[in-house]
């Protein structure tokens, strides 16, 4: 049997649970509850006398007296909106084992009423078919978290799919790296870092690290005025290098593409009927996955290295299809080669 102590919990989870601003519930609910849920027999005046000790405390309560209707939890840490959106983020973050997913999911419907996170019982039927992730993951993010906080090296293994389709150490030597932040990026989380035995900066994916273990020595300092998250915006695909500007020339149809990718503070430097061009700024290695992917849509007008590279890749393509002449690619219709890439109209 409960004491009447705890009775003003009970109360205040009641709230939390089965009310808002279109389910209220009057004294004489609040009661029916208490006995349903908790076996507890009380008054209207208990309810009274705890509901007011509540507000007394901090708690936004709507009461008859304001509106003629009856109680309700009026604030919450988040809006239904936030929850639905927090609950869709974490179920197709890639990183995330399905099974943790959705008790993230779960813990998240306890922030809001019955009523207001009900929409979200559908995502415990969703399959996402994603591959076994590592379940280390959660036990990962902690130990990272503590090697940022106390600027320590963290040794661990670094993993890849091998032909049979199970993750493999890359190398039999650990990784031995200096953590400087985490970042989520394209579905997945990632080590933003650096290497004593590499210049710069290098970053690894959470789901490939496994046996992470906080060293007691020193991180390497970071390169001087590095601000990590500003890099990871900039790593587009998480590729890294060096960060650049790259002149591009854009048919207007990618234009979405290019704000979605670098921000809606790039610059226009010049534009026609069809195209504009811009700066934009990037990492290396990532610009030039974006010109490859982009090729038949954008021109790189600077660096002249990245124009030579993506031609040689543009070569280096046509043997592969044993394409002999750029003509051969002209000849054809747009519907056979334009394919993908497309902006939403």
């Amino acid at each position: 049997m409960l004491s009447e102590k705890t009775y003003i919990l009970c109360i205040l989870q009641i709230l939390q649970k089965y009310s808002d601003s279109d389910h209220t519930l009057n004294a004489s609910d609040i009661a029916k509850k208490m006995n349903l849920l908790y076996g507890v027999r009380i008054d209207r005046r208990t309810v009274y006398r705890n509901i007011g000790q509540l507000i007394e405390f901090g708690y936004d309560i709507a009461t008859p007296e304001e509106d003629g209707t009856a109680y309700y939890l009026r604030d919450r840490e988040f809006e239904p909106s936030e929850l639905h959106l927090l609950a869709d983020a974490v179920l197709t973050a890639d990183f995330i084992p399905e099974s943790d997913g959705k008790r993230m999911i779960a813990k998240l419907q306890k922030l809001g009423s019955d009523y207001q996170t009900k929409p979200l019982n559908r995502l415990s039927s969703v399959k996402v078919n994603r591959k076994v992730p590592n379940k280390e993951i959660f036990f990962n993010i902690e130990e990272l978290d503590t090697a940022i906080r106390d600027k320590k090296k963290v040794e661990f293994e670094y993993t890849s799919y091998d032909l049979d389709l199970k993750l493999k150490p890359r190398r039999e030597k650990k990784y031995l790296a200096s953590p400087y932040a985490l970042y989520w990026s394209n579905g997945q989380y990632y080590l933003i870092s650096s290497m004593d035995s590499h210049e710069g900066i290098c970053h690894f994916r959470l789901d490939r690290m496994k046996k992470i273990t906080v060293t007691d020595a020193p991180v390497k300092p970071a390169p001087e005025n590095l601000d990590p998250y500003e890099y990871a915006r900039n790593a587009l695909f998480m590729y890294g290098g060096n960060t650049e500007a790259f002149t591009i020339q854009c048919d207007k149809k990618i234009l979405n593409d290019v704000v979605d990718k670098f921000g809606d503070k790039i610059i226009i430097t010049a534009s026609d009927e069809t195209t504009f061009t811009t700066v934009v700024r990037a990492t290396t290695q990532g610009m030039q996955i974006w010109a490859m992917n982009y090729m038949t849509s954008c021109k790189v007008l600077e660096p002249e290295w990245l124009r030579e590279d993506v031609s040689r890749q543009i070569r280096k393509g046509m043997a592969n299809y044993n394409i002999l002449e750029a003509s051969d690619i002209l000849q054809q219709t747009p519907k056979e080669y334009d394919h993908g890439n497309k902006s939403e109209e």
